[in-house]
């Protein structure tokens, strides 16, 4: 058996105290930053860390991305992600990294693949889609996609200018 035995002053206790409490105050003071720099987030980006149960959840998502879509899929499919990227899915990614998300961590997983038409895109182009790629309720990947053959892919949170 090993006993420590150590004499302690009364100026040792109340100088432990006050460390203390200068280190609690000042984790006070920082507390408030971190609750302004929390609420600083957009409504996008804690919009896609949303769960995604139902439908009207994924039309609530886009639409407080900023887009105006058809209340009802236009399609819904089972997709497979690669278990190895080639340069496309490399590019798509790095979209998708670019607003939080990562599919990185999804390769040689299934998930559900939500379309959804635009009714209005801000350069006026037509038949633009937004594509929500969720598993387990999460969003995984998303996007904006033109289907035309000069078309473009962006991600959901890249409002064009008009």
């Amino acid at each position: 058996m090993i006993v420590f035995a150590a004499k302690v002053s009364v100026r040792k206790i109340v100088v432990g105290v006050l460390a203390v409490g200068l280190v609690l105050v000042g984790a006070a003071a920082l507390l408030p930053k971190t609750a302004e720099a929390d609420t600083a987030v957009s409504a996008e980006g804690a919009a896609l860390s949303a769960k995604l149960k139902t439908n009207e959840d994924r039309v609530a998502l886009l639409t407080a991305c900023g887009w105006s879509v058809e209340n009802e899929p236009v399609g819904t499919q089972e997709v497979q992600i690669p278990d190895t990227f080639d340069e496309v899915y490399e590019q798509y990614n790095a979209i998708q990294q670019a607003q939080g998300l990562d599919l990185t961590p999804y390769q040689g997983k299934r998930a559900t693949l939500y379309t959804y038409a635009l009714t209005a895109y801000p350069t006026g182009e037509q038949g633009v889609t937004a594509n929500l790629l969720v598993r387990s309720n999460r969003l995984i990947a998303a996007d904006i996609t033109s289907a035309q053959t000069d078309g473009f892919v962006h991600g959901l949170l890249d409002m064009p200018q008009t």
